[in-house]
């Protein structure tokens, strides 16, 4: 139990596992990615030991379930000026005040991302507003923003009117992330796990995640017409939850134990065109909107993606994937064969002409005749007439609920549907998706359960994440130091489509942080921090969607020894 992988490892560990499955009856893959990038992944496994070097790096991760209220707070300390209501009460107009309460680590913690996940919705009226511990941001209907309350202390909602309506105006630059994020992924007046980093509620303050943390209490208030559930499902609870992750130092395994199962479902709007900025198939290529209103004459495809928000764990093996459906209202023009992708897995009916395809994106095709049988017969039950007929295909027994989990870890679902069927219906173009126009069209189907591994952060005040357990350098006669930093526990965190962070430790002695990085070698290196620390963490951003990277890290300490690491490597998320 005292083993944490970091999530580049459990990616990896996740896609060899389905690459195995697959030789035993599911669709054929190999390792998606391999013609974007150098296949072989190597993070380092944890980070390098040595006889100076006698602990490491840990990723750990915290889940703290929310009261149903914030019950040391009367009415006038609320933000929103309407009725409170306990969560799961369904209301309009309303308030709902919760609150987390937990022991944040004293030291040796280094706290990287918090999440705050809540079963949710929002309606038509585009006005939903969040109260994040003193930071009231969203769009608020006007005349429901409390002038009154003390407990804002920064002012950065949308107002719906210029002259907000008699509410206090805003005291900044607005954060309006609240509402765009839900407006970009999440079906009007269905309940959905609004998974929300923390950190973009916090837009235009100079408050860090650490910041509103740090003091082991969060408190937060959502406002206007969307209920928070609190609801039961089966053995798991839908309650408003803290996700923190954090990496900790440990000279010997964590003591870990597996937390509660926890409930998520999703309904996700679809957004036009792909991911990765190539197409899988060469020909015309139309996003649902023009497919749906341009008649089908020659070849073509349809191609369009989903922005699947899984619960921010350090290992993926509690998550249990329990639906997984792909809702489409298409016609179909005529019997010619077709296909569909599924982030680089082609699955076709027979006499399809798969030269159409980019092997660069279309990785593998499966030879499962159980899979293929099973997208020929959802094909041939749509009628070859050209009505707008509605139907739903179930992802999970068409790839497996394993390798449904894999593709879902890459961050992204690109989906690519070529041939006849290639006219699914949508509303509008993602494009114009803003205030007042709900975009229909396909959407993604999510639903399942979680529990994670909660290990303890031991108390370590000499940790060298605290900076302690430092050695100072001598860099004069008569006994110099000529040694380079040991450099240890290279490791890469919160991986994105164009980002990543990379950390790790020089033993004994503070130095400089530095990574150099690239697709074919490390040749572009991040501005030098010569911060002189000896835990070392550092962000690079601007990175290409799903390719592979090698980077390596470089540390100088103050006699101006240097050392840099091998080239390790990762890859970006879809």
């Amino acid at each position: 139990m005292g083993r944490i992988y970091n999530v580049l490892q459990i990616l990896g560990l996740a896609l060899i596992a389905t690459y195995i499955a697959s030789c035993n009856g599911k669709a054929d893959l190999p390792f998606p990615g391999s013609h974007l990038g150098d296949s072989v992944i190597d993070d380092g496994g944890g980070g390098s030991r040595s006889d100076i070097d006698p602990g490491q790096l840990y990723v750990v991760t915290k889940i703290v379930a929310a009261s149903s209220d914030i019950t040391s707070w009367a009415d006038a300390d609320l933000p929103f000026n309407r009725p409170r209501r306990q969560l799961g009460v369904s209301s309009t107009d309303s308030q709902w005040p919760f609150e987390f309460g937990f022991t944040y680590p004293a030291n040796n913690y280094a706290l990287t991302e918090a999440h705050l996940l809540m079963v949710t919705s929002r309606d038509a009226s585009d006005t939903e507003a969040i109260f994040v511990d003193g930071v009231f941001t969203g769009r608020p209907p006007d005349s429901m923003v409390s002038t009154t309350s003390t407990k804002v202390t920064h002012r950065l909602y949308n107002c719906r009117t210029v002259e907000c309506g008699g509410a206090i105006a805003p005291t900044g630059p607005t954060n309006n992330f609240f509402l765009d994020w839900a407006l970009t992924h999440y079906k009007v007046s269905t309940d959905n796990t609004f998974d929300i980093n923390l950190q973009n509620l916090l837009t235009n303050t100079a408050l860090t995640i650490a910041d509103i943390l740090s003091d082991g209490l969060l408190r937060v208030v959502t406002g206007d017409d969307a209920i928070v559930r609190d609801d039961n499902a089966g053995s798991s609870t839908s309650r408003p939850l803290l996700v923190m992750v954090g990496s900790t130092y440990s000279t010997t395994a964590l003591t870990c134990n597996i937390s509660p199962t926890y409930y998520m479902k999703n309904n996700y709007l679809f957004v036009d065109g792909n991911s990765i900025a190539q197409p899988a198939f060469t020909g015309s290529v139309l996003t649902p909107f023009n497919s749906s209103a341009s008649p089908y004459a020659a070849f073509r495809s349809v191609e369009f993606y989903y922005d699947p928000r899984l619960p921010t764990l350090t290992s993926y093996d509690l998550l249990n994937i329990t639906k997984g459906d792909l809702w489409l209202q298409l016609r179909r023009a005529n019997t010619d064969p077709t296909a569909i992708v599924i982030n680089g897995i082609g699955i076709d009916q027979d006499g399809f002409d798969r030269n159409t395809a980019d092997p660069a994106v279309v990785e593998s095709w499966s030879s499962d005749a159980v899979v293929r049988a099973s997208w020929n017969t959802f094909v041939t039950g749509i009628s070859a007439d050209s009505s707008l007929q509605t139907r739903t295909l179930n992802l999970l027994s068409l790839l497996g609920a394993s390798t449904m989990k894999s593709l879902l870890q890459q961050g992204k679902l690109n989906i690519a549907v070529a041939g006849p069927i290639a006219r699914i219906q949508a509303s509008a173009a993602t494009s114009t998706r803003t205030y007042g126009v709900q975009v229909t069209g396909p959407e993604l189907i999510l639903e399942g359960n979680y529990a994670a591994e909660i290990c303890e952060v031991p108390d370590n005040p000499n940790s060298p994440l605290n900076g302690g357990g430092v050695v100072p350098s001598v860099c004069t006669p008569p006994d110099p130091d000529v040694l380079a930093p040991t450099l240890s526990s290279i490791q890469v965190i919160n991986i994105t489509s164009s980002s990543a962070t990379i950390q790790w430790l020089s033993s004994l002695e503070t130095s400089t942080s530095q990574v150099g990085y690239g697709l074919l070698a490390p040749s572009t290196t991040t501005t030098i921090d010569n911060t002189p620390v000896t835990f070392h963490s550092v962000n690079i951003t601007g990175l290409l969607p799903y390719k592979f990277y090698q980077y390596n890290v470089r540390s100088v300490d103050a006699c101006g020894n240097e050392t840099i690491s091998t080239s390790k490597s990762f890859r970006t998320l879809r």
